[in-house]
């Protein structure tokens, strides 16, 4: 596929894109400064309304973090580009992958984009829903040959997980509610043994659930906070003297008669002869 620059000012992330996260972004923008950007960003025409017209733009399908680490970090004014000609639903799916192929994917995040990927491929490929028949089908969209693979087959090679993985990730999306993932994104609920738990709860009941664990954790939050001794404010010069004169008192009243006498007469000695005492 060709790559071509095209202007940043004319690109735009997709409505629904994943959270920006900035740690990405300045070791995307550290690499682009060294290399150059390696991946180019995947992006496909569309209209958007520029001083008060509808202008020619391009929507990024692939490539968000990229485009900020450009366009944003580095005041790139050019962007090297991939242009997509393919329909909506395949465009999703490269977005899709991408974003499954990374590392710092949240549980809940890889469950929803799992569950779609699932729904786009069965979709397309009836012949695999429910143990279908699969031998004469061939697509040339999602590049099968000879015979037509399973969704698990295909989304393992396409993002370099095992099925088994994707399985798990897909039952997870399917089960657990759109509302229920978006509730525990970024909270510390947000893993897999939590997401299976939800999974064989009601709709209603992965709600409440939420919404009571995440109370339990912020008043947790708080009674730890409240516990927590602060240190003291540093005492001014009248308030550090005062507060030596009331040790030096407090040790006077419980020292013996003799102990007093002896302290005298060390106090009243030179004081090249105190070190000695």
């Amino acid at each position: 596929m060709q790559v071509i620059d095209l202007p940043a000012a004319l690109i735009y992330p997709p409505n629904e894109g994943r959270a920006i996260d900035r740690a990405v972004v300045a070791r995307i923008a550290e690499s682009v400064r060294e290399r150059g950007l390696i991946n180019p960003i995947v992006v496909k025409k569309a209209m958007k309304i520029r001083h008060g017209a509808k202008a020619e733009a391009w929507e990024i399908i692939a490539g968000n973090h990229r485009y900020e680490a450009c366009a944003v970090t580095l005041k790139m004014e050019t962007i090297p580009c991939i242009v997509s000609e393919a329909d909506d639903m395949i465009n999703e799916l490269i977005m899709i992958d991408e974003n499954l192929c990374r590392a710092e994917l949240s549980p809940s995040d890889r469950a929803k984009f799992t569950a779609r990927r699932k729904e786009i491929y069965e979709a397309a490929h009836e012949e695999t829903k429910h143990g279908g028949d699969r031998r004469s089908f061939k697509s040339q969209t999602l590049r099968l040959e000879n015979e037509l693979e399973s969704f698990t087959e295909n989304t393992a090679k396409a993002i370099g997980k095992s099925e088994r993985v994707v399985q798990l990730d897909a039952e997870r999306g399917e089960k657990v509610t759109e509302e229920a993932l978006n509730l525990i994104r970024g909270t510390h609920l947000d893993t897999g043994t939590y997401l299976d738990k939800l999974k064989r709860m009601t709709p209603n009941d992965q709600i409440a659930a939420i919404e009571r664990d995440l109370l339990v954790e912020r008043r947790r939050i708080r009674e730890a906070k409240s516990d927590t001794k602060l240190a003291d404010e540093p005492l001014n010069d009248f308030e550090a003297k005062e507060k030596q004169v009331a040790r030096l008192m407090s040790a006077w009243n419980a020292a013996s008669p003799e102990a007093r006498q002896d302290f005298l007469e060390r106090i009243d000695a030179p004081v090249f002869d105190r070190g000695g005492a």
